[in-house]
């Protein structure tokens, strides 16, 4: 048990970590107070991210947890951009990639529900249906914006925004490409240096598929609504009909759901999508049983995320958590020693060349 002036200091922590948190930057909407994790786990996360985030040289990382369908963390860590060492935080966009396919199902689902399609209508002469469409690869998203925009008479990110995104209060988030000047995240590649990638991946013809920004504040807020089925969103049906196996997945332990993946964790199928992909990371999991859901985005394209996942809950239910490992390659240590062994190599090569120049 902690002792009195323990548990005063870990109980201060908490609230100073919870208030960065709650705070947006200036422009960004107010969000209701968070409902509050213990103070020993809110402390235990911190600092197994600020571990996670120096080991692995991970430029900037926002991290944001569901827990009995509430948001209770939404917090940033390291930076947005190594140029400017500008802080991430709870309201950074990042480039989610994958996780977009769960709006354009939810856009999808949302027709359906008005009768304005039906999952199994075939696309064109082919016998391919919506439905199908939905569990595919990227090239398949992308061809529902065709059949969004044919059923609302509206261009595919009009329909999203107004329709998707603002009512379940996403407002930081879009499918426009984000102003560098304002809070955004920006990519970093490679697997041993770590470099900043020299353009934002933002494509036209990729919107459905991978065109989402979005914040951690606004995921999460996302993944709540679909923990607790929310109504203002979907109907439950619709719900159950997106989460509902409907073939396997290339890899064992995955499944395939309507713009979901279905991942096996134990005895349950978890809604998740996991992505690396230009020069960003994203996971975004669902534990609907427990109304659970973990959001993690990075602007590092190694970081890993499910290990992460695994950190965070082993610290919600409250068991001694190991840190995952860098290969030797990724450690940061190891990347300065190497950087260094590396500089003096091209001073002493420098040095050669100059006395071979040198007369006499």
């Amino acid at each position: 048990m902690l002792s009195r002036p323990a548990a005063k200091l870990l109980t201060m922590i908490a609230l100073v970590a919870a208030s960065s948190v709650a705070a947006p930057q200036e422009g960004a909407p107010v969000a209701d107070p968070l409902p509050q994790l213990t103070p020993d786990r809110v402390y235990a996360l911190d600092a197994a991210l600020e571990r996670i985030l120096q080991e692995f040289s991970i430029p900037g990382l926002a991290v944001g947890i569901v827990e009995n369908g509430e948001p209770v963390y939404m917090r940033g860590f390291g930076v947005r951009d190594q140029g400017t060492d500008q802080p991430v935080n709870a309201h950074t966009l990042f480039h989610v990639a994958s996780i977009t396919r769960t709006f354009t199902a939810a856009a999808v689902m949302q027709l359906a529900e008005r009768g304005q399609l039906a999952l199994t209508d075939s696309i064109a002469d082919s016998s391919v249906t919506v439905g199908q469409l939905l569990t595919r690869d990227d090239a398949a998203f992308d061809a529902l914006a065709g059949i969004i925009e044919s059923a609302t008479h509206q261009k595919f990110p009009q329909y999203l925004q107004t329709r998707v995104l603002e009512p379940a209060g996403m407002v930081e988030s879009t499918f426009d490409v984000p102003l560098t000047a304002s809070n955004v995240a920006w990519p970093h590649a490679g697997h041993v240096f770590v470099r900043r990638a020299p353009n934002y991946p933002w494509d036209e013809k990729v919107l459905p598929s991978a065109g989402l920004s979005a914040s951690v504040a606004d995921l999460t807020r996302w993944a709540a609504l679909h923990v607790n089925r929310d109504p203002s969103l979907l109907a439950p049906a619709s719900y159950d009909a997106m989460f509902k196996h409907r073939r396997d997945g290339e890899r064992d332990n995955v499944g395939m759901a309507l713009g979901w993946q279905l991942e096996r964790h134990g005895s349950e199928w978890l809604p998740s999508l996991t992505t690396k992909r230009r020069g960003f990371s994203s996971l975004l999991t669902l534990y609907p049983s427990q109304q659970r859901a973990i959001v993690i985005l990075s602007n590092g394209e190694m970081t890993p995320g499910k290990e992460i996942r695994g950190v965070i809950e082993s610290v919600l239910a409250g068991e001694a958590w190991l840190p995952p490992k860098p290969s030797l390659l990724m450690r940061s240590d190891f990347q300065w020693t190497l950087g260094g062994l590396l500089a003096m190599s091209l001073l002493l090569v420098a040095v050669s060349a100059h006395r071979r120049r040198r007369p006499g």
